[in-house]
């Protein structure tokens, strides 16, 4: 009995003694949930440090849709979410980099969307180094790539590429991954109300979830003004594809232009065919003109004219016509000679002038 009993007491002592050292730690921080939870942490493990290399607002390549972007000086170094939600986007097919515009397109990049109309990018991704998926709901702190320098990437000197995280808070889009980016603030940066400043070195909070929070979090809530006002010092230098996508829509402005300049076009040439329908119109009335000239002749000349024997209606006749009065006047000069002999033979038989013999020829003409 006695010997039970200490064996029980010891089975109880040691349990006791190990069950601490295997137990896993409850969870902290929070779960994966979609949308996120609010606030933002720095991309990098909690603990470490790491120093803005350019910030906000600048004449390099932060400004425009990447005003409010950040690029922090990690070297092929692990990058971690800075905000939880779902995985949207993901590029990590490119290896090439470099300090020209022509490599503004190769950069590797993972979207994750909060859910709130933002999304977080974290680019300039090392080739094929990825440890999320699309569709992938994540949480704050979670790893998701290696850093690297694909895209656009300069070194200090800006004699070549340089390894480095560029990250931005932008609004969400389901095709565009670089869209408009916007003003925020890190909840474990205790000064300058959350906000990197360049050349600054920060250690990160951003531990995840099962580990304790060494670095005290400052929510910030106060939404930040929007009023980018910075210029590119070499509008040729652009930090990623979706600059290029004002190029395919000024493209396309300058194909609508084109088309849409013909259509006005077309539809003025429509508005004026009738216009020109119109002008033959006009023609018309020359059409008119005619009708209106038969009608003199409709008064007195058409009654003169069926009346071959009078040549003095063919003379008015004539007048419009040159070559008309020429065979009238051969035609005409025989009757008269016809006329003339019929008449002195009708006086010499009578013996009287009164009498106008002209009814007599036309029945031996008629013939």
């Amino acid at each position: 009995m006695t010997f039970l009993a200490s064996a029980f007491v010891f089975t109880f002592t040691f349990l006791g003694a190990i069950v601490p050292a295997i137990n896993i730690p409850s969870s902290g921080g929070e779960a994966p949930a979609f949308p996120a939870p609010p606030g933002y942490v720095l991309p990098w493990a909690g603990g470490e440090i790491h120093t803005l290399t350019q910030g906000e607002e600048t004449s390099f390549t932060h400004n425009g849709q990447a005003a409010y972007a950040f690029d922090f000086d990690l070297s092929y170094e692990t990058v971690v979410a800075a905000r939880g939600g779902k995985v949207v986007q993901v590029r990590v097919d490119s290896n090439s980099g470099g300090c020209d515009h022509s490599f503004s397109s190769a950069a590797n990049y993972i979207v994750v969307d909060h859910g709130d109309g933002t999304s977080g990018l974290y680019l300039h991704l090392a080739y094929n180094a990825a440890n999320v998926k699309v569709g992938q709901v994540i949480s704050r702190g979670e790893p998701l790539a290696i850093s690297g320098e694909t895209g656009l990437t300069c070194s200090d000197n800006d004699s070549g590429p340089g390894p480095h995280l560029h990250f931005q808070v932008e609004r969400s889009d389901a095709v565009q991954y670089f869209t408009q980016s916007l003003p925020i603030a890190f909840d474990d940066i205790p000064r300058d109300d959350g906000v990197p400043e360049s050349g600054a070195s920060y250690v990160s909070g951003n531990y995840g979830r099962g580990k304790p929070q060494k670095i005290k979090l400052t929510p910030y809530r106060v939404p930040r003004e929007f009023n980018p006002i910075a210029t590119p010092a070499d509008p040729a230098i652009i930090e990623a594809e979706h600059v290029d996508a004002p190029t395919p829509t000024e493209t396309a402005t300058d194909t609508v232009v084109p088309s849409e300049t013909p259509l006005p076009l077309v539809e003025s040439q429509l508005t004026e065919g009738p216009t020109e329908t119109k002008t033959p119109r006009p023609t018309r009335t020359p059409t008119e003109t005619p009708t209106d000239t038969p009608e003199p002749p409709t008064v007195a000349p058409p009654t003169d004219t069926p009346t071959p024997a009078p040549p003095t209606a063919l003379p008015p006749t004539a007048a419009p016509a040159t070559a008309t009065p020429p065979p009238a006047v051969p035609s005409a000069t025989v009757p008269d000679v016809v006329l003339t002999t019929n008449t002195i033979a009708a006086r010499r038989a009578i013996g009287s002038d009164t009498p106008d013999p002209s009814t007599t020829p036309l029945p031996a003409a008629s013939p």
